[in-house]
């Protein structure tokens, strides 16, 4: 995860002060829940969730929690498994409100690692947004709806795609002819809605490749 970038900061105050491992969080002296959004790059989208769900309806989720902007936007955040590390170490509930184009993905986490986290697809109007939101502060744990997954060998093309590899290169690496990469390129196109132009992602991003 790019350095930097990784930060989980607390929006309960005007501090912002980060979100460390929960074993760390238990020796703080801020008696404050615990709530943030991330990553944090989007004004408005951190503004409209801290409006309408922090201020609204956190009564329902004493510990705090973190919403998660899965969006296209952040793809590059999401290629690896350190961003589900560190968010599921700060012990809090977490939320992932996913473009619809990112379920895939999102379901590619949730099977391999194993977590409980809810996602609730953006696409929804904003008073079912709120109502599932609501739901998942009283306890309830909401999944992707069916959608396909990506599979290992698609996100290892993504990675790869993502780090500025051509599909020779990535022919190599995987150890298989360039034809099957086409095939993994084409069906993630199918899977992220006629994104047909995966290598441009790297230049959509401040975020340098992960090593």
């Amino acid at each position: 995860m790019p350095a930097g970038n990784h930060e989980i900061k607390c929006m309960a105050c005007g501090l912002n002060c980060p979100i460390e491992a929960e074993e760390k969080m238990e020796r703080s002296l801020c008696g404050e829940r615990k709530f943030s959004v991330w990553p944090d790059k989007n004004y408005f989208f951190k503004r409209a969730v801290n409006d309408l769900v922090f201020r609204e309806i956190t009564c329902f989720l004493p510990e705090g929690m973190v919403v998660v902007d899965f969006s296209l936007d952040n793809i590059l955040y999401f290629l690896h498994e350190e961003w589900a590390e560190k968010l599921q170490e700060t012990g809090l509930k977490v939320i992932l409100l996913a473009d619809k184009s990112m379920l895939p993905m999102a379901n590619f986490w949730m099977l391999r690692s194993g977590l409980l986290w809810s996602v609730v697809e953006v696409n929804d109007s904003l008073s079912s947004l709120i109502k599932k939101i609501k739901r998942i502060m009283l306890g309830r744990n909401l999944r992707c709806r069916r959608t396909p997954s990506l599979t290992e060998r698609e996100m290892k093309t993504l990675r790869l795609l993502a780090d500025g590899h051509s599909s020779q290169d990535i022919a190599r690496i995987m150890a298989c002819d360039t034809r099957s990469v086409y095939r993994f390129q084409y069906s993630l196109c199918k899977k992220f809605g006629g994104l047909n132009r995966l290598r441009e992602l790297r230049f959509r991003h401040n975020i340098p490749a992960l090593d």
